[in-house]
């Protein structure tokens, strides 16, 4: 393969012929999520660009962090291409070439895992990388009432429950406090990690188009909540929180209330947001994605991968990363790709001492 010529720009609308992305660009590839990114995270973000032939331009946003003499690098969405025929191998170089340039110009130390919707179709030479996926439902080839019958028939009586029952579902930026109690004790609950009010402030304050709370309340007392981002490409569930039990109905009816508005609003798709391949039966995450899988979505399979630039550095910071879990006796997990690499290499291991004995 030849070395594609890649130019680079600092603002999304200086990119020649920019009209050919209207439509396709993730809310992720936005300048207003860049400028988010900015004032909020301290990354400094560029659009990586290529012209293939008169119809096939790539481009891909970068975000870039300095952490004193570190730097960090990370790709905020997949590769997006104004032709979707694009093949594999196209986007190979693409990214291939986009590495080369990062490594001539020191621009960051590593690229890091990039977040759970950005999911690649292929990943670049030398790379560490694990196979992902996320579940997809296509609104626009599906009426309203498909998008019901393909749901699976065990949702389907806990939205008629949570009907029956008088749940109903708000949206709005006005429900924050609702939202937030309800993230606050889910993430006590579940002991992961969920937005704070001045987070989800802050998400409205630069993305005011793009970001929305819904939240289901059994008469007035708040049962679950979610918070998305979207455009008219894609509505992607981003945070999600229940408070008790008796909230999974209202769950359900919450993700249908959910998906019927980005259906009348002409928006493209509903993205669920990370799904691991082949969970380990009864697991937490085999749990999750039967419900995400549930709703009737297609499973998309790709790849998240990251990479060193400057070994030194990479494997400098990652030993600082180890030690700040050691001195607050938390067990370090890694990011999903060590994890979906270890599990790998786990079971092949499995295999192996099964056949022996």
């Amino acid at each position: 393969m030849y070395k594609m010529k890649i130019q680079h720009f600092n603002r999304l609308n200086d990119i020649p012929g920019i009209e050919r992305f209207s439509g396709i660009l993730p809310v992720f590839a936005t300048q207003e999520y860049a400028d988010y990114l900015k004032e909020v995270r301290n990354y400094s973000t560029i659009w990586f660009y290529c012209i293939i032939s008169p119809n096939i331009q790539l481009i891909i946003p970068f975000a870039v962090r300095n952490r004193y003499i570190l730097k960090d690098g990370k790709f905020l969405t997949a590769t997006i291409s104004s032709d979707e025929n694009t093949d594999t191998e196209t986007e190979r170089e693409f990214l291939n070439s986009i590495i080369a340039f990062i490594g001539q110009n020191k621009l960051c130390d590593w690229i890091g895992q990039p977040p759970n919707w950005s999911l690649f179709r292929v990943v670049p030479s030398n790379s560490i990388y694990c196979e992902f996926g996320t579940y997809r439902i296509d609104l626009v080839n599906n009426d309203e009432k498909v998008l019901f019958n393909k749901i699976n028939y065990h949702h389907k009586r806990l939205i008629n429950k949570s009907q029956n029952n008088n749940i109903i579902v708000k949206r709005g930026s006005e429900l924050l406090d609702d939202c937030v109690n309800i993230f606050t004790e889910a993430a006590v609950r579940g002991n992961h990690t969920l937005p704070t009010k001045n987070e989800i402030k802050e998400f409205f304050d630069y993305l005011p188009d793009n970001v929305n709370i819904y939240v289901s309340y059994n008469d007035t007392i708040p049962l679950s909540s979610i918070v998305h981002f979207s455009n008219k490409f894609c509505l992607y569930l981003t945070y999600i929180g229940t408070i008790s039990a008796q909230s999974v109905g209202g769950n359900h009816f919450l993700h249908w209330q959910a998906i019927k508005d980005a259906k009348n609003n002409g928006i493209q798709y509903i993205d669920f947001i990370g799904a691991r391949i082949n969970p380990i039966p009864g697991s937490k995450q085999e749990g999750i994605q039967k419900f995400k899988k549930y709703f009737g979505g297609e499973l998309v399979k790709g790849y998240l991968w990251k990479m060193p630039i400057r070994k030194s550095k990479y494997y400098f910071y990652n030993f600082l990363v180890r030690c700040k879990y050691f001195i607050e006796f938390k067990k370090y997990e890694g990011d999903i790709i060590d994890q979906e690499i270890r599990r790998k290499n786990e079971k092949k291991v499995h295999s192996i001492i099964s056949m022996i004995l």
